[in-house]
């Protein structure tokens, strides 16, 4: 039983399954970043899908032209990638 308010964390065997079939993927994702002060925030981003890592439970994205990794449980949502 998952803790109550606790959404479901994304299948990445299916995740795999699809990357591996070629199909383009977006990730939705919480990331988190300083404020001045020093505490951190979170701000939510949508960057192309690139690999998982199953075992790791990370999945690879390119934001802005680098690899950069996210946590399963900063994930939000996988979604077809229609752009070009």
């Amino acid at each position: 039983m998952r803790p109550k308010g606790r959404r479901p964390l994304l299948d990445l065997k299916e995740i795999a399954a699809r990357l591996d079939a070629e199909e383009k993927l977006k990730l939705t994702y919480r990331f988190p970043v300083r404020s001045a002060d020093g505490q951190v925030d979170y701000e939510t981003r949508c960057d192309r899908l690139l690999d998982v890592a199953e075992e790791a439970n990370i999945l690879y994205v390119s934001h802005q032209g680098e690899v950069i990794w996210v946590k399963l449980d900063e994930a939000i949502a996988v979604e077809p990638d229609d752009s070009k």
